[in-house]
């Protein structure tokens, strides 16, 4: 027993500085202060300290040692209180860490080249089934840690998210397998020249498709104006407090709002946008804009996206929705926002995003959080060539909410005009290249203008869908079967 014990603490003390590496990137791997390279990083030291120990020690282990630089990374981000804050990043972390004791128990017995898949392949189908479900939408994938590798990014419009988690995953455990091998293994260097040719074809295509010359499409001037900034917390105390006070306050608001569309609509824009929440008011008042809206749309001659909040004097819910009003000045197009709802109690839409076809594309909208869909956004209802997300932001999500957004351009072949209050307001042409940007935080100017094409790309992505994804789960499905048929090893998997 003693010398059982002893061989233990020996294993835990060998395996301490992979741990404190896993620890330390875990910190800069994702959330508000993510590096692109640390996601590709960290893994590789997780795994090898996994391998060094029994599967469900060296998992709690890990857990534990991810926790608080989870936390860190996240704190702001998600809008919990703290207690729930913290048991709902344990349980974040806890459900992360599955991968890696996949692994530990299947890698082995696979063996092999097969051997270096599992970890990438239940990565990659782990964050499909969640954030395929998670009323969050995709928060925290992986793939948007590489925002800034335009080229690399360009294989979501081929996978969407969940090849980039497969390419991010699969480096780490070839190198635990030459770890243990050593590169002269034959196995090793076949695995290893698979993924180096996988990561080199993919940087191709993105760099082809980035440097091919555009077709001459037309474009169309949108532009977005933040008139002012809304701050829910006040302005429900004002409506508690004062009436009569917040729908002066409110109408005002509305006020500017139409002064600054009718400037941009008179410097050539023909699509303006609000950002989310412009709209807020009781009924009467939101009724009273939506019918000045449509008068200064059809007297322009523009489409104009407005956002309204909807505050009811019942017990009925806020209805948080989009209106594309038409140069002809009524509605063409409405969409109830359905991302979110549970952290502003509005009525939930019913989690369809309908387009609607102008003389300039296909024009859709989406709210905010709903952007945040990937399947909702390729399941659009009609043709899109621009899609428009007014936001309301905070300052813990900024940039990074943005640069989510920039996926569905690529994912589908369409622009991107996101609008916000108290974050970054982007636009960005089918292949995500960014065209005009401003952020509430360091501008003083908020509004934003750019040229966007009217006309989308095709991906193979917007046609298979989430091929990618069911392929991860039917892959990790056959090699828990493989490892389940073929005998045990008989030698433990290698110390770390």
């Amino acid at each position: 027993m003693t010398r059982d014990n002893s061989a233990a603490r020996g294993q835990v003390r060998a395996g301490w500085p992979w741990l404190a590496l896993t620890f330390l990137l875990a910190f800069v791997s994702s959330g508000r202060f993510a590096v692109p390279l640390a996601p590709w990083l960290q893994p590789v030291f997780a795994l090898r300290f996994a391998r060094g120990h029994g599967p469900l020690r060296g998992y709690a282990m890990l857990v534990a040692a991810l926790w608080v630089p989870n936390m860190v990374g996240w704190w702001g981000v998600q809008p919990f209180p703290p207690p729930v804050y913290y048991v709902s990043m344990l349980v974040t972390v806890a459900v992360a860490a599955l991968p890696v004791l996949a692994d530990r128990l299947l890698a082995h017995r696979v063996g092999g080249l097969a051997g270096t898949l599992v970890f990438p392949l239940a990565a990659t189908a782990l964050e499909f089934a969640l954030m395929s479900t998670n009323p969050l939408g995709s928060f925290g994938a992986s793939a948007y840690t590489q925002y800034p590798n335009l080229a690399l990014i360009q294989l979501v419009s081929l996978t969407g998210l969940w090849g980039l988690t497969f390419l991010i995953s699969w480096p780490a455990s070839i190198a635990n397998l030459a770890w243990e091998r050593g590169t002269a293994d034959r196995q090793v260097r076949r695995a290893a020249a698979l993924c180096a040719a996988t990561l080199a074809g993919v940087l191709l295509y993105g760099g082809l498709r980035l440097a091919l010359p555009a077709a001459d499409v037309e474009t169309v001037r949108v532009a977005g104006v933040t008139s002012e900034s809304v701050d829910m917390s006040e302005l429900m105390a004002l409506l508690e407090s004062d009436r009569e006070g917040f729908r002066d306050r409110t109408r005002a608001a509305h006020a500017r709002y139409l002064d600054d569309t009718a400037r941009e609509a008179d410097a050539g824009a023909r699509i303006v946008v609000w950002p989310e929440l412009a709209g807020i008011g009781v009924q009467e008042d939101v009724l009273a804009l939506i019918e000045r809206a449509g008068a200064l749309a059809r007297d322009r001659g523009i489409h104009l996206a407005v956002p309204v909040f909807v505050l009811h004097d019942d017990e009925r819910p806020a209805v948080n929705e989009l209106l594309l009003i038409g140069p002809d000045g009524e509605v063409g197009l409405r969409h109830v926002k359905f991302g979110g709802n549970m952290f502003e109690g509005s009525q939930v839409g019913d989690g369809v995003v309908r387009a609607l076809a102008s003389e300039h594309g296909g024009l859709a909208g989406v709210i905010c959080w709903d952007t945040d869909f990937p399947a909702a956004v390729r399941r659009a209802e009609g043709h899109v060539d621009i899609l428009l997300s007014p936001s309301h932001e905070w300052r813990a999500i900024d940039p990074m909410h943005a640069e989510m957004a920039v996926f569905r351009a690529i994912e589908n072949g369409v622009s991107v005009f996101r609008q916000a209050d108290l974050g970054r307001s982007i636009a960005v042409d089918p292949l995500g290249r960014v065209l005009a940007a401003t952020d509430h935080f360091t501008s003083p100017d908020r509004t934003l203008v750019a040229q966007l094409p009217v006309r989308g790309v095709t991906t193979f992505y917007s046609l298979a869908g989430d091929w990618f994804g069911w392929l991860a789960v039917a892959g990790l499905a056959g090699l828990v079967g493989l490892a389940w048929l073929r005998p045990s090893p008989s030698q433990s998997s290698p110390e770390a």
